[in-house]
């Protein structure tokens, strides 16, 4: 497996139960496969205490680290383009990839809904490969991210 990162897509979420619950993955491709790296709270824990000490070091206050701490939270996708593919996929059991060459298309639909004056727009995305197909959803559009990627796949 070749261990360039070639894209990450943050938070992308593949429903669980009844789709009342979800876990949280980070889309990390390089030129032969695509990983799917679990977000836990281990994770996110280790990532924000990161951020907060690297703060901290820059003699930032409190409000400095508490400022990187929630920075931190919303780039803990990037930690994966230091790391290998394969420290990736190992990094947790619930990790997965599959071959790029397998993929066969990745389908981007946005779905809007209202509330309370509000409206929200969530995208799902279905992707098609040899081993099967995977739906998740996400809060933004991921499409320009995925033709970086996958380039003509994308629809």
């Amino acid at each position: 497996m070749e261990d360039e990162v070639i894209g990450i897509v943050p938070n992308m979420k593949k429903s669980k139960m009844l789709g009342l619950s979800y876990d949280a993955f980070t889309l990390v491709a390089t030129p032969d496969s695509t990983i799917f790296a679990k977000v836990t709270n281990d994770v996110m824990k280790q990532v924000v205490k990161e951020s907060r000490d690297q703060a901290k070091a820059e003699g930032k206050g409190f409000m400095g680290q508490w400022g990187a701490q929630m920075k931190g939270a919303f780039r803990y996708a990037e930690r994966y383009a230091a790391m290998s593919a394969q420290a990736a996929l190992a990094e947790n059991e619930a990790n997965f990839a599959i071959p790029n060459a397998g993929i066969k298309s990745i389908k981007v639909k946005k779905k809007s809904s209202s509330d309370d004056d509000q409206i929200q727009n969530i995208w799902e995305i279905n992707i098609q490969s040899n081993s099967g197909k995977l739906k998740f959803k996400t809060d933004f559009d991921p499409k320009d991210h995925f033709r970086q990627i996958y380039g003509d796949r994308v629809k």
